[in-house]
């Protein structure tokens, strides 16, 4: 293939990436806990049979920076301020979070809002809703009165590119992915905001669709050159 034409092709399927990640980001502004997405881009050489080629490859991105910290009053929302994650039980294993927007069922259970529970260091705490709302502290522990309910695991990673999305604002781990010690502290009656700015995409977003337009022109040039050189013959 030409040069060229290669290099346009792989430039057009960056810009589609990368605006397919900025519809994303707008899509879940409102989000509790959402983490804006990215596209990163990089080239790299591959040795051939009798040649070396450059090749050109783009990966998602995730910008695990905090969000806005909004109190709320109610005593079932909860927020990390600092690195971590609070972990979820799913049917297809353990999940993270920052959305913790949590609420509590008739039994005592502490879930996420779509039904999954909330895991706990230790055995499964349960919440008695017939008394006083619970009391989270900075570590995560639950208290009713003086009755230590038990703690909610929290959990943090060494590398988070270590963590792919499996939902709006939740996260499982691929590969080796080392836990370590909790570094956030827990907030109740607070949530945290998605760290997207809907300026800062709209602008991303401009600059995307010129490139694409860009690569575009590109292509259309070579296209047209073949086409005079093909006239000829």
């Amino acid at each position: 293939m030409d040069r060229g034409l290669y290099w346009g092709i792989n430039s057009m399927n960056s810009a589609e990436r990368g605006l397919d990640s900025i519809a994303s980001n707008l899509a879940n502004l409102s989000v509790t806990g959402y983490k804006r997405q990215g596209t990163a881009t990089q080239s790299f050489d591959v040795v051939m049979r009798n040649s070396v080629e450059r090749q050109i490859g783009a990966h998602s991105t995730v910008d695990f920076s905090q969000g806005a910290l909004v109190p709320t009053g109610n005593s079932y929302d909860l927020a990390l301020n600092g690195p971590g994650f609070f972990a979820i039980e799913t049917e297809g294993g353990e999940r993270f979070t920052r959305n913790g927007r949590f609420r509590i069922d008739e039994a005592g259970t502490l879930l996420t809002l779509d039904g999954q529970p909330v895991a706990w260091d230790g055995g499964r705490g349960t919440i008695d809703v017939t008394i006083d709302e619970p009391q989270i502290d900075g570590e995560g522990v639950v208290w009713q009165g003086a009755n230590r309910v038990g703690q909610l695991k929290l959990v943090d990673f060494a590398d988070s590119s270590r963590l792919v999305a499996d939902g709006a604002s939740t996260y499982r781990t691929v590969g080796n992915a080392k836990p370590i010690a909790r570094r956030g502290e827990v907030m109740q009656k607070t949530l945290e905001s998605s760290n997207v700015s809907a300026i800062d995409e709209m602008v991303a977003m401009v600059a995307m669709q010129r490139n694409y337009e860009s690569s575009t022109r590109v292509m259309t040039a070579i296209d047209g050159t073949y086409r005079r050189l093909t006239a000829q013959r």
